[in-house]
């Protein structure tokens, strides 16, 4: 069992007026951890979670994130979703490549995904993953668009003369 300690950045009382002044609800309850962890020294994860009502590897890495980084913690707190620093293109740079793209789709060229990824890949100079590519059209709200197959030995006159030859309803033989 592993005892909780925070780094002395703040005081309780400017730790509480800071946790009270939260609008945020995650933020609130992420502040709430760090206070009681430092108003109530060698307690165990376990009591802690219990008494918020929280996971305890929250509180680890809320206490974890806390002691590396003091007051602006939640800065670096922020967990799943697309990160600027971490992304490969950013969102302008994406959709200045698939502006031209939309220019050539207009003008009558079929756009299709290998072709998007090697101009990716062009622009970046190093290889991106299939995922990146389908999630950027995604984010940029591009869709697969293509035509209704027909088959290739289908006869168009015949299918023509079917639809204006045909019964309009269809009744059933008793």
């Amino acid at each position: 069992m592993k005892l909780l300690k925070t780094q002395p950045y703040m005081k309780d009382s400017e730790l509480k007026s800071y946790m009270e002044s939260q609008k945020e609800v995650r933020a609130f309850r992420d502040w709430q951890i760090i206070y009681s962890v430092q108003t109530n020294q060698g307690f165990l994860a376990t009591k802690i979670s219990i008494m918020l009502g929280v996971e305890k590897s929250k509180i680890y890495r809320v206490i974890q994130l806390y002691n590396k980084h003091g007051k602006n913690w939640r800065i670096y707190g922020k967990w799943g979703g697309r990160r600027e620093e971490r992304s490969k293109m950013s969102i302008e740079q994406e959709s200045s490549l698939l502006k031209k793209l939309e220019k050539e789709a207009l003008s009558g060229k079929i756009i299709i995904y290998r072709h998007v990824k090697n101009l990716v890949e062009q622009e970046l100079g190093q290889e991106v993953s299939d995922d990146y590519i389908w999630d950027m059209f995604k984010r940029h709200n591009w869709k697969k668009k293509v035509p209704r197959q027909s088959h290739p030995k289908a006869d168009k006159e015949k299918q023509e003369e079917y639809k204006k030859n045909s019964k309009r309803f269809w009744q059933p033989n008793h």
